[in-house]
C-alpha cells in the first residue's frame, strides 16, 4: 500500500474539481437537469474531493483546517454519497459552477507549497 501523503490528498482533489468544468462546458442548469450522465459524472467528482479531503483532514489537521470550506465539502460530500434521495441538483449546479473553483483555488496553492516529488 502506498504511503499516505498530504499532497497525494490535494492531487486527488485537484483532479476531481478540475474534471467538473469539463464535464459541463457551457450547459445551463436546465441543461444540467436534463443530462443524468452528466449530473452523475459531476456528482461523483464532488465525491472524490470531498473523500480526499475528508482522508486529508485525518491525516494533517493542520493542513487541513488551512482550507476555509473543508468541513462543508465533506459534509457535500456525505449528502452525495448517502443523501441521494433527497439531492437538491440546483444546489450540486451552483457548488459544481462556483464553489467548486474557488476550493480549487485554495487546493491549488497549498500543493504548490509541497516540493516537487517527480523525480
Amino acid at each position: 500500500m502506498p504511503p499516505r501523503r498530504a499532497d497525494v490528498y490535494l492531487e486527488l482533489a485537484l483532479i476531481a474539481l478540475r474534471r467538473i468544468p469539463v464535464f459541463i462546458g457551457e450547459r445551463a442548469l436546465h441543461d444540467y437537469l436534463a443530462d443524468l450522465m452528466c449530473q452523475a459524472a459531476v456528482e461523483r467528482q464532488l465525491e472524490i474531493a470531498g473523500d480526499a479531503l475528508g482522508q486529508l483532514r485525518k491525516l494533517d489537521p493542520a493542513l487541513f483546517d488551512r482550507i476555509p470550506e473543508g468541513p462543508r465539502v465533506i459534509a457535500f460530500r456525505n449528502v452525495l454519497a448517502h443523501g441521494y434521495a433527497s439531492l437538491d441538483h440546483d444546489e450540486v449546479f451552483k457548488v459544481a459552477t462556483t464553489d467548486a473553483s474557488t476550493l480549487l483555488r485554495v487546493l491549488d496553492q497549498l500543493l504548490g507549497e509541497f516540493p516537487d516529488t517527480d523525480e
